[in-house]
């Protein structure tokens, strides 16, 4: 926000102050825990020995498990039919009765809870970048943060029935795909003799019982505050520490993740060696702590698990295994390894979202609730959380809405035989969470701000709080995203430091934001014309981006010193200055800087096609030529704001305004006595005392109605398929994939036929055996 105009402070704020040490997670141990799986094949060496295994040496080409298990049974001869359907939290009756009869009022399961808790880690580690320390140096990251899928906002539904809110996926933009049905069948796999997964292959599962195919799976459930959670056991193996559970996961490589509805493409790419860029386990683990360690690590903690068990493959092949411990988790999310850290942010974010969630059903008593929730990458980060009353029919037909691809898919794995109908549940069944118990109302000691110093500090932070959402509202947080996006895309940025890209990022959306009349209008700006960018300058080009290195070294001279200048002298300076200096010493990174020219240049492109898609309303402005100028672009956000406060009345012009609740939750963490930005440098042999105060603030009606439809926008933005999605994948990586999975194939059919006539070895024989000794009897 301008500084023509600053927002009152609040002398009233209620504070309040967690003290995680306080809060417990509790077992709920209702009935006599049903058998858990281990796993088979003598795979449990894999869980106490740091590192991959791989399943065949590429060198001496001796396999280290049985060879069975290198080639996965195609999708289309596995029976899915054959396994049990999984319960979502809403249908599952024993987690209702548990919930009621242990007084919980919220009830939820791994799959369900997991990405809105993620959002309270962003929160209370003020976004704390993973920590890559156990990469070698032969990967260079392309990205130090989190995924934007990762980031974007969070959704589900709060179902009420007989007093209890059941929490599911919002399913709006799930489609089924390959991999969900690579998970089911993979578990048994790893879990089950051969001889009795062959049972599951469609010629022969009419060998199953009855008893084999109901059988009922094992959870674990947890209570904390009001919460019940619910967490399915995959695996189990008595010597791991706790409670020897553990969760199963299939990771496909990278060229079949980036574009899984055409996955057929990239199933050829391989992995062959430990380290390395590409067709690496290293690049897979890279990969994995930016999109799910932080997913992983929440559902190993609601399931009281120790770790995660990781199958790497390409759909057909696996390439190896990996047992990953939640301590090795935290230190690539939390910077260290003492589990306090992760331990205590679990308890915190299940309380925010309890008294979250309070809140909403107070406003809204034995309604069902589509819920929103995202942590917005701000200096100061703050939560938003909007709850919007929905009726049955309304979440049933949200929840149906990938049901279609569902069938699609079916159709196309079983296209030669008779299809009796989608299997709603082909969702891989994953650990779910568990809430503890009735201390409830010590969750949060109403421990308020006493101290002047601290009560000055929090009005002082929510003044900036308030800017902030300002700013959101008007769409400036839009504009600060595509920047930042665009340049952690192109990795010019790496060297810099988090500061001073914090620096440049604020330079840059002052240079767009600017001169705009409209912004200035609505935040009370009195700024001297003169020091607004001549509109000439407002679009730089590939020419200007380009320049050479010499003048890029002039202008960076004291850059240090400008970048911390007052407004006026920033909106003096021309945006492409701002880059320029942005990206002194890409002498070596020449793609990169032309990847961040090229998105850069898309930004306006990206900001109308958003507004197309989600107008609907024929107030969208079409047809503008694509090098639209930053007044255009300032001006478009500005109108979706306006837009936005009738989303959701366009269907009927004279129907009332849906309810709707908007609050954001801002926080202080206290270590030891001290305020921090986030706990840091956290050592076993510590002192480690955390609490944190927070602020829930509600929204007025107008601007949880801009804001939320703004969040919806993101939302889809990062999750809905768009029909570039599969020539993208041929660009994508400077076009490293097309290549790399033709290059295995290549691979592959020589590897088969060089093997085809000779001996096998294993790693447990010292003589070679015959090919035939590890395949399933014949039936």
């Amino acid at each position: 926000m301008g500084k023509g105009r600053r927002p009152k402070s609040k002398s009233n704020l209620d504070v309040k102050t967690i003290k995680p040490q306080h809060l417990k997670l509790c077992p709920v141990e209702e009935d006599a825990l049903l058998p858990v799986p281990q796993l088979s094949h003598n795979l449990d060496r894999v869980l106490f020995n740091p590192g991959v295994y791989h399943m065949q040496d590429d060198r001496s080409r001796v396999f280290n498990f049985d060879p069975y298990l290198a080639s996965i049974m195609p999708v289309k001869e596995f029976d899915f039919d054959a396994l049990r359907s999984y319960v979502t939290s809403s249908k599952d009756v024993k987690l209702r009765q548990l919930s009621a009869a242990h007084g919980m009022k919220y009830c939820g399961s791994t799959s369900s809870m997991t990405s809105i808790l993620s959002h309270f880690h962003y929160l209370l580690s003020a976004w704390r970048k993973p920590n890559f320390s156990y990469l070698s140096r032969s990967l260079e990251p392309e990205s130090y943060n989190f995924t934007a899928i990762s980031r974007g906002p969070a959704a589900a539904f709060a179902h009420f029935k007989e007093g209890v809110y059941a929490f599911d996926s919002d399913k709006e933009y799930d489609t089924e795909n390959i991999l969900s049905l690579l998970g089911k069948s993979m578990e048994k796999l790893l879990t089950l003799p051969k001889e009795e997964f062959e049972k599951y292959r469609r010629s022969r599962s009419h060998q199953l019982t009855e008893e084999e195919r109901n059988a009922e799976d094992a959870f674990h459930y947890t209570t904390l505050g009001d919460f019940m959670m619910r967490s399915q056991l995959d695996a189990y193996d008595p010597r791991l520490p706790g409670s020897g559970m553990f969760d199963l996961k299939t990771r496909a490589v990278v060229a079949v993740r980036m574009d899984v509805r055409g996955y057929e493409k990239g199933a050829g790419y391989e992995i062959q060696k430990r380290f390395g860029q590409w067709e690496s386990f290293e690049r897979e683990y890279y990969d994995m702590i930016r999109t799910v360690f932080l997913k992983y690590s929440l559902q190993v903690r609601m399931g009281r698990m120790d770790g995660i068990f990781v199958a790497y493959h390409n759909t057909q092949r696996i390439f190896g295994f990996q047992y990953i411990s939640l301590d090795e988790m935290d230190m690539a999310l939390h910077g260290t390894n003492d589990r306090r850290v992760g331990d205590q942010e679990f308890k915190i974010s299940v309380t925010l979202l309890n008294e979250l969630m309070d809140r909403a059903t107070k406003r809204f008593p034995g309604r069902t609730l589509r819920l929103h929730v995202e942590t917005r990458p701000t200096k100061v980060p703050l939560t938003y959380f909007f709850a919007e009353p929905v009726t049955d029919e309304e979440m049933t037909k949200t929840q149906e809405a990938g049901k279609s691809t569902v069938e699609e898919l079916e159709r196309a794995i079983n296209k030669a035989e008779a299809e009796e109908g989608p299997e709603e549940t082909v969702e891989t069944a994953k650990t779910e969470s568990q809430p503890s118990n009735e201390e409830t109302k010590q969750l949060s000691d109403d421990l308020p701000y006493q101290d002047a110093q601290n009560e000055a500090a929090w009005n002082d932070m929510m003044i900036k709080v308030e800017e902030t959402v300002e700013d959101d509202s008007l769409g400036i947080g839009s504009v600060r995203e595509a920047v930042q996006e665009a340049l952690e895309h192109s990795g010019i940025l790496n060297d810099k430091t988090e500061l001073e890209i914090e620096q440049y990022l604020d330079a840059m959306v002052a240079s767009l934001t600017a001169h705009s009349s409209k912004i200035k209008e609505l935040r009370d700006r009195s700024d001297d014309p003169g020091d607004v960018v001549e509109p000439g300058r407002n679009r730089d080009s590939e020419d200007d981006l380009g320049a050479n290195e010499a003048s890029v070294e002039d202008r960076h001279s004291n850059s240090e010193s400008n970048i911390d200048a007052s407004d006026s002298e920033i909106q003096k300076t021309s945006l492409t200055d701002l880059i320029l200096k942005a990206t002194v010493g890409v002498d070596n990174k020449a793609q990169n800087l032309k990847t961040f020219q090229r998105m850069f240049a898309d930004l306006t492109t990206k900001t109308k096609q958003d507004d197309t898609e989600l107008g609907g309303n024929g107030q969208t402005t079409l047809g503008k030529d694509e090098t639209s100028n930053e007044d255009e672009l300032i001006e478009e956000e500005e109108e979706e704001g306006g837009k936005s406060e009738t989303m959701d009345n366009t269907e009927s012009p004279g129907r009332p305004q849906r309810e709707l609740l908007g609050m954001y939750v801002t926080i202080r963490n206290q270590v030891n006595g001290e305020h921090v930005e986030r706990p840091t440098n956290v050592r076993k042999e510590d002192d480690f005392d955390w609490s944190v105060e927070y602020n829930v603030t509600e929204l007025s009606d107008q601007r949880a109605r801009t804001l939320y439809h703004k969040l919806k926008q993101r939302r889809k933005k990062v999750l809905a398929p768009q029909p570039s999605d599969n020539w993208d994948w041929y660009k994508m990586f400077q076009g490293k994939l097309p290549a790399l999975s033709k290059k295995g194939e290549i691979f592959r059919e020589m590897r088969t036929q060089q093997e085809a006539d000779s001996p096998m070895h294993v790693a447990w024989e010292r003589t070679a055996v015959s090919r035939d000794t590890f395949q399933p009897p014949k039936k």
